[in-house]
């Protein structure tokens, strides 16, 4: 898989170096409140590993890290999950170390990654889950193109109460 390179971020492989910064994010409450139960408590130093070894072995789906597009330094990580080549669908995961978020990089690196999916990829539709909280995320899908497609009523459980996740999505047509 090659790399997709945008205006300000390219996104590449993962190396063996970026356990570093992987490191950063995925003990990071702030962070991880907002991904998958993955996430849901800390990570040791040999879970990271495993975790980045997968990725290193080929993984499943395509895995992206989002870079600096000059230096190539890791700014965050996305991801197409559940790839399904008979539907041609796939889930879109997307995290940034928390210095870089706001910045517009999820924003680009949303484009290329959608771009890849349906152009690279032939997939027809993307889809994903956000907590109902996470606004931000929200605005930033909405203006990627993907519509609410559902709202899973408390199918989360978080700080001691029941919250609402929401699906959106995009065809490959409604982006086009």
């Amino acid at each position: 898989m090659g790399r997709v390179i945008g205006e300000r971020v390219t996104l590449r492989e993962f190396r063996w170096e970026d356990l570093t910064d992987i490191r950063s994010w995925v003990c990071d409450a702030d962070i991880t409140r907002h991904l998958s139960g993955t996430f849901m408590k800390p990570h040791t130093m040999e879970q990271t590993e495993q975790y980045l070894k997968n990725i290193l072995d080929g993984g499943s789906g395509a895995n992206f890290v989002i870079a600096e597009r000059d230096t190539l330094a890791y700014l965050g990580q996305c991801n197409l999950m559940m790839v399904d080549t008979v539907a041609r669908k796939a889930e879109l995961a997307f995290v940034l170390k928390k210095e870089h978020i706001g910045k517009g990089y999820g924003y680009e690196a949303g484009k290329l990654l959608i771009g890849f999916a349906f152009n690279q990829m032939n997939l027809n539709r993307l889809w994903l889950n956000v907590h109902a909280d996470n606004l931000r995320a929200i605005r930033m899908y909405e203006k990627l193109g993907l519509r609410h497609e559902g709202r899973l009523r408390e199918a989360l459980y978080r700080d001691g109460k029941y919250e609402d996740l929401l699906v959106m999505g995009v065809l490959r047509r409604e982006w086009a």
